[in-house]
């Protein structure tokens, strides 16, 4: 069975000098490292010594509470009360949000909390929150396993002299392709203390590896299809995204990113570029369909306004200005409504870099 994950320590103090990273080791499977995170409960927040603005009231949908450098975004908030000082919330907390421990939660300061919208509107500003900062272990991931591990030389030394509570992994996930690619999964990783390490039953010189945490994110559970098929081989066809839901586009598009190939030159300015639009029925498809235009099957070009943005401005395909000619461009018109296409037209043809040629 051939390793499929490699682990890769880019966090740790005493990285050897003048090296960016180190690799950890290989293993066959990682349990823990796709997981479906429970949906956040709706809670109760108070604010404590609050100066409300006007805008304070009723459903506030997602609101920003501020204690620099920390921003704490919670959603579905609305005000439930008021009085004396204090303004009572209901809300949910995003769900990576409850992994941060409550060391790293701000305590206030001399400028207290503010509470803003999106736009960055101010609704309030107290002096302490209630029932924010907290540690939530009903949304914790599942604890991670490490299957069929084989470590590298100085890792295998720590592993195998490790005393209880001794030996941490704080390392970076990428997949192995069969072709040899690493694909990073975009995400921090794991941090944990090893607890207990066993003999695997998969091979000599591997072990299985028990760990106290979960991933800082899983990725989720449906998209470990797709991970399978990538890192068996990589799409070859065109429009194999396309039965796709928008969630799982998003994570085909984590893939494309992950699989983007640096080696090749850009395409010189000047080239045409045709984007099939049947598909654009969301925003994540316009971004798998705008890489597959420009990069082929299980090709990247951004995955979203600011990435797009980026790689227009080279080092991922093609050369501006360049010509893209979008066939069924009313399916997206339908779908995503009109001004969210004239916002993303009007992104690729900003200081003329793009000429959007629309078609039925």
């Amino acid at each position: 069975m051939r390793p499929l994950w490699l682990l890769t320590d880019e966090y740790s103090d005493d990285l050897p000098e003048a090296e960016l990273s180190r690799p950890v080791g290989t293993c066959a499977e990682i349990d823990g490292l796709f997981a479906d995170l429970p949906e956040p409960g709706l809670e109760r927040f108070a604010l404590v010594d609050c100066d409300p603005e006007p805008g304070l009231r009723g459903r506030l949908g997602e609101v920003c509470l501020e204690a620099p450098p920390h921003d704490t975004w919670l959603r579905d908030v609305t005000v439930v009360g008021a009085a004396d000082g204090r303004v009572e919330l209901t809300g949910r907390v995003h769900a990576e949000h409850h992994l941060r421990p409550e060391t790293e939660m701000p305590a206030g300061s001399v400028d207290g909390f503010r509470l803003s919208l999106p736009d960055d509107t101010t609704l309030a500003r107290c002096r302490a929150v209630e029932g924010v900062y907290r540690r939530r272990p009903e949304l914790e991931p599942p604890s991670v396993r490490l299957i069929g591990f084989r470590p590298e030389p100085w890792f295998r030394d720590r592993l195998t002299t490790r005393r209880p509570g001794g030996l941490r992994i704080a390392a970076s996930i990428s997949g192995l392709a069969a072709d040899g690619q690493e694909l990073g999964t975009l995400e921090p990783g794991v941090f944990a203390d090893v607890t207990a390490v066993r003999p695997s039953p998969l091979g000599p010189e591997l072990f299985d590896v028990d760990l106290d945490g979960g991933m800082i994110e899983p990725i989720p559970a449906r998209a470990r299809a797709l991970w399978d098929g990538w890192l068996e081989r990589r799409p070859g066809t065109p429009g194999t995204w396309h039965p796709l839901d928008t969630a799982m586009r998003h994570e085909w598009l984590r893939l494309a990113l992950a699989g983007h190939r640096h080696d090749s030159p850009d395409r010189p300015a000047g080239a045409v570029y045709h984007l099939d639009g049947r598909h654009v029925t969301d925003v994540n498809g316009f971004y798998c369909a705008l890489g597959e235009a420009v990069n082929g099957p299980g090709g990247y070009f951004g995955w979203n306004l600011d990435a797009v943005d980026d790689c227009l401005r080279g080092r991922w395909g093609a050369t501006t200005p360049f010509r893209l000619e979008w066939s069924h461009f009313p399916v997206a018109r339908t779908s995503l409504g009109g001004d969210e296409v004239d916002y993303l037209v009007g992104l690729l043809t900003e200081s003329d870099r793009v000429t959007v040629v629309p078609g039925g």
